[in-house]
């Protein structure tokens, strides 16, 4: 089980948090740039013949002698996507952060459906595989649950192919989580921005293991790459381990600054954490959920 009762009883208090308004299909909670019947005032317009004269500004006829119309905020869902990477290199750590990934995956699908948004997933390596319908209410959940469950680990990974062909297929925008520990041999910056130029605000989730984040290997051993099997024979010191802890680091602000720079958000996940400290700290922080 990806979440138990109790976690997504704390989960019910939480709503999606988007920095922008997006433009729905239905009615939700979100705000939009349609002008509708919420009761967030968004402006004036002079009164037309045929407007609903319960929305004249009877106050303002008193100043003006002019009849003027309050225009509200449209209140709408918002598309939720979630997008797990299951590459090999997925299935390290303990737990694993694919593991990580299905069930941070699972709390903000939860928190989509029970907010009637419309919430999809989707899984890749080096291409898009296999996708969760477009579901809406709590009702779905175990269904989403069910689809993130099943997602194994293989192949490789690659952002830009899969990114591409999952936006060639939507017709709008809205929210996008990608889980990834994004060490991409062909780089993130290409398939983030795919996603970005089709209207998604976007939220890089990099989950990474607690053995990668402070490594305590030493001696001489034989490391094998998870998803191409390639084996290198290293001496591990700590002056290796300062190099490397150098590097990691370089990587990790190198994808939070580039986040930064295209208006996206960033998180870096380690893969113990638990769910609850993840979404409830993190992700709320990030402004994800709120």
């Amino acid at each position: 089980m990806l979440l138990e009762p109790a976690t997504m009883r704390k989960l019910d208090a939480l709503a999606l948090g988007a920095r922008r308004a997006f433009t729905g299909a239905s009615k939700g909670e979100k705000r939009s740039r349609k002008r509708g019947s919420s009761v967030e005032f968004a402006d004036f317009r002079e009164y037309n013949l045929g407007d609903d004269i319960r929305r004249l500004d009877w106050a303002a006829y008193g100043r003006f002698e002019k009849l003027f119309l309050k225009q509200f905020l449209e209140e709408e869902d918002v598309d939720l996507t979630l997008l797990l990477d299951t590459s090999l290199s997925m299935s390290y750590g303990e737990p694993s952060k694919l593991l990580a990934a299905q069930r941070l995956a699972a709390a903000v699908g939860y928190i989509g459906l029970k907010g009637f948004d419309r919430v999809t997933a989707a899984n890749f390596d080096q291409t898009l595989r296999n996708r969760f319908a477009p579901a809406r209410g709590q009702g779905a959940a175990h269904r989403l649950f069910n689809f993130l469950e099943e997602q194994t680990a293989a192949g490789s990974a690659e952002l830009a192919p899969p990114m591409k062909r999952f936006a060639s297929t939507v017709q709008r925008g809205g929210i996008a989580l990608v889980f990834s520990d994004f060490l991409l041999p062909e780089g993130y910056e290409t398939g983030l921005k795919i996603l970005a130029s089709r209207g998604f605000e976007v939220t890089a989730v990099q989950i990474l293991s607690r053995e990668e984040l402070e490594p305590t290997l030493v001696g001489d051993l034989k490391l094998v790459d998870a998803e191409t099997g390639e084996l290198r024979e290293v001496s591990i010191s700590s002056r290796l381990l300062q190099t490397y802890k150098k590097k990691l680091d370089e990587h990790t602000n190198g994808l939070k600054k580039f986040c930064r720079s295209y208006d996206m958000n960033y998180l870096l996940v380690p893969s113990d954490i638990e769910v609850e400290t993840a979404v409830l700290k993190l992700l709320r922080g990030e402004g994800v959920v709120k």
